[in-house]
């Protein structure tokens, strides 16, 4: 603006100056132009009557250097003439100034040459016998006078180019300071031109709307990032040039990117060929998915095209779920099913041959009883690893149990009651040492973790051995631990052992009865009380089982 203001106000000046000059020169020489024939008409009247009075005999002692004479007839004749031969010259009755000066007494005109260098300017005067005088005089033409001063002209007007431009750096200077030092924040408390008044109102209007707009994109904008922060799920929004807009924290963590990672490429981030086949794919479909593992889980990657109204793609949607839990719950499903059905088989096998042994008496008498016996014992164990699963099965579609008084210490001694008679059989020692506690809890489910653990201390013990069942308050928690002086854990299966199913010597298991299940069975129940499960073990020397569970009381 500063410059186009320069230049407006440097050319106005030199046009105007040229103007100026040219209207000066104009009027100059019309003045002077005005003042010669002043001085000619004054010295034309002199000589007429000079010529009236004295005739022919006044050009005996005339002599001028400046001025030409010619004496015209009442019939265009020329009479005499100082610079030139009268028999000569040509008829003058067509000459402006002598048809003026015949008809009205005096007559003027000027003409200019043929080059236009010069001009001369004539006066003509009537006097009494008809004839007329008329006096000339030449002097270089405006043309002329014009070419001459030309250098003083270009002189002048470099000199007037350079004030000018002075002065108009100036000018715009002036003009456009106040409007550089405009405070747009605050329009309406500036000094300056009246004119922009209307122009600062408004923009001061904008500014509030500006400033609405802004704390309402701020808000959603801080709404968006709490979400999005809290997802698990990993999202990422780029726009049309692949450019990343947002990413939350989920995403940053499992791609390893920073605050920094805004507007840069998403390739930065992850360039693997899965990644870039579904970013093109993106592109060509509108959508992509596939599966990748990372740092031990497994996540789905989802891309989608994001399109306005008339379906211009803005960008790209990321999002990243993970499917870890998913896919695992679906092996551990596929593998209990497998499980269910390999130990359901089982008894019921053994089941069934021997009944079917019994029905064709393909059995000896004094062997029946042995038949009948394993018929009842595997179906004894079928049942039993049937309400197992059954119990399992609860524990898996709901951790909503209504909640009421457990008293520990009672559920304990009914625990030791029910397994006193497998405790003889097994020739293993009961003992307990527990305080009278009560929490608030699911009593079955306590029930559950209690007999479980031992049952399974009883069944995985050695002949002569013990069990030790302690329930005591412990740092603000309720603490129950079975210990027991059996065969002990292998450390290798320290990770699986509360895998449904899993066993850590099959033959042992299924010569005591048990199912697989009942350690899974404690870890749910644990769970869903909000208790703590731990264990430690060493092979050959038994082990120890601890739950912790919240003190109410605390």
């Amino acid at each position: 603006m500063n410059k186009t203001i320069f230049r407006s106000v440097l050319v106005s000046c030199i046009i105007v100056m040229v103007f100026s000059l040219a209207v000066t020169l104009a009027f100059l020489n019309s003045y002077f132009i005005n003042i010669e024939f002043e001085n000619l008409r004054a010295q034309t009247e002199l000589m007429a009557q000079a010529i009236d009075q004295l005739g022919m005999s006044y050009f005996d002692s005339f002599d001028s250097s400046v001025y030409r004479i010619t004496w015209v007839g009442s019939d265009g004749d020329v009479i005499y003439d100082t610079d030139a031969e009268q028999s000569e010259m040509e008829n003058h009755l067509d000459r402006p100034e002598i048809q003026d000066a015949a008809q009205h007494g005096h007559g003027e005109d000027r003409r200019l040459s043929d080059t236009l260098s010069r001009e001369t300017l004539y006066s003509a005067v009537r006097i009494s016998d008809g004839s007329v005088v008329r006096l000339s005089v030449t002097q270089a033409s405006v043309f002329r006078i014009t070419v001459g001063v030309i250098p003083y002209m270009l002189v002048v007007l470099v000199l007037a180019t350079l004030l000018c431009t002075f002065i108009s750096r100036r000018i715009s200077r002036r003009i456009i300071d106040p409007l550089n030092n405009l405070d747009l924040d605050n329009p309406l408390e500036n000094e300056t031109y009246e004119e922009l008044s209307p122009l600062l109102v408004r923009i001061d209007n904008q500014n509030r709307q500006i400033e609405k707009q802004i704390d309402t994109i701020r808000h959603r904008q801080k709404e968006f990032n709490a979400i999005t922060d809290n997802m698990r799920e990993g999202m990422v929004i780029l726009n049309s040039g692949d450019l990343i807009v947002s990413i939350n924290a989920s995403a940053m963590k499992l791609f390893g990117g920073g605050a920094g990672i805004i507007g840069k490429n998403i390739l930065v981030l992850e360039r693997s060929p899965e990644f870039m086949n579904a970013m093109k794919e993106v592109k060509e479909k509108g959508r992509s998915e596939y599966f990748f593992e990372r740092n031990g889980f497994v996540n789905r990657l989802i891309a989608n095209q994001i399109q306005d109204d008339n379906k211009k793609v803005l960008g790209t949607c990321i999002l990243i779920v993970d499917e870890t839990e998913k896919v695992l719950s679906e092996g551990m499903r596929r593998e209990f099913s497998a499980n269910v059905s390999h130990e359901l088989k089982t008894p019921l096998h053994s089941i069934l041959a021997s009944s079917e042994l019994l029905m064709n008496n393909l059995v000896k008498d004094e062997d029946k009883a042995t038949f009948i016996s394993r018929i009842h014992s595997e179906a004894e164990h079928l049942v039993t690893l049937v309400e197992d699963i059954i119990r399992l099965s609860q524990l898996d579609e709901t951790d909503d149990f209504p909640r009421e008084e457990v008293d520990c210490a009672a559920i304990v001694e009914s625990v030791v009651e029910a397994l006193q008679s497998s405790a003889e059989s097994h020739s293993v020692t009961l003992e307990k040492d527990v305080d009278e506690i009560s929490m608030q809890g699911v009593q079955r489910l306590f029930y559950e973790i209690v007999y479980n653990l031992t049952d399974n201390a009883i069944r995985y013990n050695r002949e002569g051995g013990w069990v030790r069942i302690s329930l005591h308050r412990q740092d603000g928690r309720i603490v129950l631990r079975v210990s027991d002086s059996g065969i002990g854990i292998p450390k290798e299966h320290f990770a699986r052992i509360f895998e449904r199913f899993y066993r850590v010597d099959p033959s042992h298991s299924r010569s005591t009865g048990g199912t697989g299940l009942g350690l899974s069975i404690v870890k749910h129940a644990s769970q869903i009380l909000g208790g703590g499960l731990s264990f430690e073990s060493e092979e050959g020397e038994g082990s120890t089982f601890t739950v912790s569970f919240p003190d109410g009381r605390a």
